[in-house]
């Protein structure tokens, strides 16, 4: 094979080791990616994936996951937690969103394949060799250096009626102050789609970004993979904390019509209606130029921003999500 789990899903306690890929390169003829994962099994109960690092400029859930290691207590673990922080390893040593290898983005390449570019074939082990042990899936990812959201549970649902009221239930438990459900995106080749393929309960997350983390941050990223744990069983049960359910349409984006320097008019959390004023753009290099006012097409909550204040068109300056209720979406 050119991938293989080298982790002992049957031996108590915490174990680690790694997925590894073949990769042959200039480097090293016979080499490998080398992704650690790590596991803690203990007595009876559900397996669950927590991944991190998908998108490798997006530090926050790694940092989290990486924490959460070193103190899940086995003998307090009701089940087996595989635990893969730095899942697109080539691009997290790099600090990069896609990899420095073949310029993939694993998040656009599920459920991979085989015989393909090296993050189709990373995308095709994780899909193959992680995903078919566990019932539950827990993605955490952030803006990395290009956004930066408000702290958010965030995921799609099954279109089977059972699974996607669990999926709801544990984005819900994950104790943000905001759960946003979106659905089927223009890019396809998620892990969240293939985790739905396979018929797996998932949960993720967007949190922070702007390029770097906080305290705050990881903490809010922590926290989302402790209580998917508990509401799962795998961790003692925590109090429920309430969250405002939210849903995010394609109006609710604004981009740069053209390339210039944005100047944004709301922050994050700002609550906004149709018609305000999302900012405005600069021509860099005709600065006598009229400037050109960015408006909203909706209303909502601002949830994300754009980073980079020199953008280019189609670029993402910031986007909203709105209030919904469980019946507008559950199938």
């Amino acid at each position: 094979m050119s991938a293989t789990l080298d982790l002992d899903l049957g031996r108590p306690g915490l174990c680690h080791g790694a997925l590894r890929v073949a990769h042959s390169d200039d480097r090293s003829a016979y080499g490998e990616i080398v992704i650690p994962v790590a596991a803690v099994v203990g007595g009876a109960g559900p397996a669950v994936l927590l991944s991190a690092g998908i998108h490798g400029d997006e530090a926050e859930g790694p940092l989290a996951l990486i924490r959460l290691i070193h103190a899940l207590d086995p003998a307090v673990v009701a089940g087996t937690v595989i635990i893969s922080p730095v899942m697109h390893h080539p691009a997290v040593k790099a600090s990069r969103r896609t990899s420095p290898l073949d310029g993939g983005n694993l998040a656009r390449c599920f459920p991979g394949d085989p015989r393909g570019s090296l993050t189709q074939r990373i995308a095709a082990a994780i899909s193959s060799l992680l995903l078919p042990h566990v019932e539950a899936v827990l993605d955490l990812h952030g803006g990395g250096r290009t956004l930066e959201y408000i702290p958010c549970a965030w995921g799609r649902l099954n279109p089977e009626p059972a699974l996607a009221r669990r999926s709801l239930e544990a984005l819900k438990a994950l104790g943000q102050e905001r759960t946003v459900v979106v659905g089927a995106t223009a890019h396809g080749g998620t892990l969240t789609s293939e985790s739905i393929a396979q018929g797996k309960v998932i949960a993720g997350t967007e949190i922070g970004g702007a390029g770097g983390v906080t305290p705050d941050t990881v903490a809010h990223a922590e926290r989302a993979a402790r209580r998917f744990l508990a509401h799962l069983g795998v961790l003692p049960p925590e109090p429920p904390l309430p969250t405002r359910l939210m849903t995010l349409k394609p109006p609710h984006f604004v981009r740069a019509p053209g390339r210039g320097l944005f100047d944004p008019a709301v922050t994050l959390g700002d609550t906004v209606r149709a018609g305000d004023p999302a900012g405005t753009l600069y021509d860099a290099d005709r600065p006598w130029r009229t400037p050109e006012v960015l408006r909203f097409a909706a209303d909502g909550l601002v949830v994300a921003r754009g980073v980079p204040a020199m953008v280019e068109p189609g670029d993402v300056v910031v986007h909203l999500a709105e209030d919904t209720d469980e019946a507008a979406l559950l199938p």
